[in-house]
């Protein structure tokens, strides 16, 4: 019977479903789908021609169809997002990426070893103390390679699209869980080098919404120089908190957002510790502006926050007092690309504000005064430039510079009175850093990076540091 033949093809040829080999590219996948669904038409095709001759009912018709389409659903098909594919069964697509990633950090002068993921310049060590002496410092770590998933679903909303990433740059670390601070650092690294896992982004994104974990809308990502070091220059924004954003996309004005993002009242009582009395009410306040143009980009932002204390807060003799206090702190920021010659570009950033705190990377922000029952915010400004020389498309290098400085105020006032300008962890006048680096793709998910890095501090009494080190980079990208 003609009927049975044509079964008998089908089920040869697994009704021209068969699973693509993994190994193929998704252009080859694509193409060889398309093949398979042509050959399914014509199948489907010479069966409506001969089922008037053959003895087929319309129920074992139909129950064919429902198989070869049941099939269809279960072959692994391109998503609606670039390297994705299509959850079996459904309409969701899901990509899943990371980074493998080695650091050789050569610390050339003085010992930052305590930062060993990145430089960490307001800490750098001051000069006649121990860690000063020492150079020469070597030392590898993978803790900063990461994991993610990202995807789209369609509703009736339009595209809803998710993320979730995380990496292993996270504290405690997990080798000597007896141990705390730089002795649980010697005795992780003597055993297993663990590291717990940590949370970077985990979101939701429909139409101009945005809900959940992610960069800051007052940080410029965009536009932020690129260097192999973790954290990247001083004086810019590097943070990712939750929120609720909004952005309003027009075509000759550019994108309008306002965000909603976590508040954290971090003030230091007179010791110098971050007090438990902290506080919010309120959450951070974000409004941004972008717009690109022929020439480059800008990028114009403004945040206000919250630094409140409530409850008993340490008086610096050793006692304790109950202090209700509160105080609005504020910020703009404005950055932007100049394109040069080829597909080389300037980046640039400048940042400034009272009280503006942890958007900065990095100043405290805020202390209570307990003579005049206030809280004195810091007054700072923060300017990165950036410069990438984009030799071809398997080389590229980065010259940067950034520049952080806090002005005399109420807060300076007040470090001095309480002995917080000088030290280790003291109030710092001014930090300077600059990068000098590169990276090379010998292949498309392979990354090789190397940089030099100098830095030099002055702490608000006048006491100077400065560290130098050399950053070697090994990096490998899943899809």
């Amino acid at each position: 019977m003609k009927y049975n033949r044509i079964v008998a093809a089908l089920a040869a040829a697994g009704f021209g479903l068969a699973p693509v080999a993994h190994a193929a590219s998704d252009a080859e996948r694509i193409n060889q789908l398309e093949k398979q669904l042509k050959m399914m038409q014509e199948q489907i095709e010479a069966l409506k021609a001969n089922k008037a001759s053959a003895p087929v009912s319309a129920q074992e018709f139909n129950d064919l169809k429902d198989q070869v389409s049941a099939q269809g659903k279960e072959a692994v098909v391109a998503g609606d997002i670039p390297g994705s594919f299509r959850v079996p069964g459904s309409e969701t697509s899901i990509r899943v990426y990371g980074i493998a990633e080695l650091n050789m950090v050569h610390e050339t002068k003085g010992d930052n070893g305590k930062n060993d993921y990145s430089t960490f310049m307001p800490y750098m060590p001051l000069r006649g103390t121990a860690d000063a002496q020492r150079s020469g410092g070597t030392y590898l770590h993978a803790r900063t390679s990461r994991i993610g998933i990202e995807g789209a679903q369609p509703s009736s909303f339009g595209q809803i699209g998710f993320k979730i990433e995380g990496d292993f740059n996270n504290d405690p670390r997990t080798g000597n869980s007896q141990q705390s601070g730089s002795i649980q650092s010697i005795y992780t690294q003597q055993q297993t080098n663990s590291y717990d896992f940590r949370l970077r982004h985990a979101y939701a994104q429909v139409g101009g919404w945005l809900f959940g974990q992610t960069w800051s809308t007052f940080m410029d990502i965009d536009n932020t120089p690129e260097t192999v070091d973790f954290n990247g220059p001083i004086g810019s924004t590097f943070i990712r908190q939750p929120m609720v954003r909004y952005t309003y996309v027009t075509p000759q004005y550019g994108n309008f957002t306002a965000a909603v993002e976590n508040s954290v009242s971090y003030v230091l009582d007179p010791t110098g510790t971050a007090t438990d009395a902290g506080f919010a009410k309120t959450p951070d306040l974000i409004a941004r502006w972008d717009k690109p143009f022929d020439w480059g980009s800008l990028s114009l932002r403004a945040v206000t926050t919250e630094h409140r204390v409530n409850g008993a807060m340490l008086d610096g003799s050793g006692g304790t007092t109950n202090v209700d206090a509160s105080r609005r702190g504020w910020g703009v920021a404005a950055s932007g690309q100049i394109k040069t010659v080829g597909d080389d570009f300037i980046s640039w950033i400048v940042t400034g504000g009272n009280g503006i705190g942890r958007y900065f990377n990095y100043i405290e922000g805020a202390g209570f005064n307990l003579a005049n029952n206030r809280i004195e915010m810091e007054r700072a400004l923060g300017v990165v430039l950036g410069y990438q020389r984009k030799f071809n498309e398997q080389f590229r290098m980065n010259f940067v510079y950034g520049y952080q400085k806090n002005y005399d105020n109420g807060y300076t006032d007040w470090a001095r009175a309480n002995g917080l300008d000088s030290g280790t962890f003291g109030v710092n006048r001014y930090i300077k850093q600059a990068h000098i680096g590169g990276f090379w793709n010998p292949i498309k998910q392979v990354e090789i990076g190397a940089e030099y890095i100098y830095g030099k501090r002055e702490t608000l009494s006048g006491q100077q540091g400065d560290m130098s080190r050399i950053n070697l980079l090994a990096r490998y990208y899943l899809n």
